[in-house]
Order: structure tokens, then sequence, then C-alpha cells
């Protein structure tokens, strides 16, 4: 009777850690991107392995929801604006960009200063 008790738990046992140590599969997977800079936009062109078009998306696009079981990829094309074309948007990004790197621009410019007052 104690051998059958003993057999029972460690089948007991067995599949409770099956159970722990089996992979979640989700059906619906999602994805979102991050800015990674702040001069230029970027738009992401979701393709899937046989090369027809997902979507198109920018790089501030969050809980895109993605085919589960399908190979993905992904193409980063940057969208440059000219000063000419929009000034208002164009002077927004140069003061975002300076106001983030303020210090490290300093610091250029001390060494430049630094190198051209050399005699």
């Amino acid at each position: 009777m104690d051998s059958s008790k003993n057999r029972f738990s460690q089948l007991l046992l067995v599949f409770t850690l099956l159970f722990l140590c089996s992979p979640a599969v989700s059906a619906v997977q999602y994805i979102s991107f991050a800015q990674p800079d702040t001069l230029v936009q970027k738009d992401i062109y979701l393709y899937n392995g046989t090369g027809s078009l997902i979507g198109l998306y920018n790089t501030t696009s969050t809980g895109i929801e993605i085919p589960a079981g399908t190979d993905l990829i992904f193409i980063l094309k940057p969208q440059y604006s000219s000063p000419l074309d929009d000034p208002s948007t164009w002077l927004s990004s140069t003061f975002s960009y300076v106001e983030s790197n303020l210090v490290a621009l300093i610091i250029i410019l001390f060494l430049i200063g630094i190198l051209l007052t050399r005699k």
C-alpha cells in the first residue's frame, strides 16, 4: 500500500514539474517601438517571411499586433526633413537635440577653443 502511495506521489510530482516547466504560448503577440533619437523620425515597414507588407508604423507606435508563428522582417526608413521644407519642425527638433546634449556640446566647444588658442 505504501509503495502505491509513494508511486502516486512521485507521478504527481513529475506531472506538476512538467506543468510548471512547459512554456506558455500566446496566440497574439504585441510589439512596440521606442524613439531612439530626437532628430529623425523613422518609418518601420513590417513584412512577413514571404515579403508581403503587414503594416507601416512609426517609431512611436505602441501595441502593434503581430501574427503568431510567422517570420517577420523589419525595415527602418528615416524621414529626413529639410529646414526649407518645414522650418518650425526643424527648429524644434534642433532645439530639443541641443537641450538633450548641452553638456557634451559645451565640452566639445571648450576643447576646440583650447586647441585653437594654443601657441
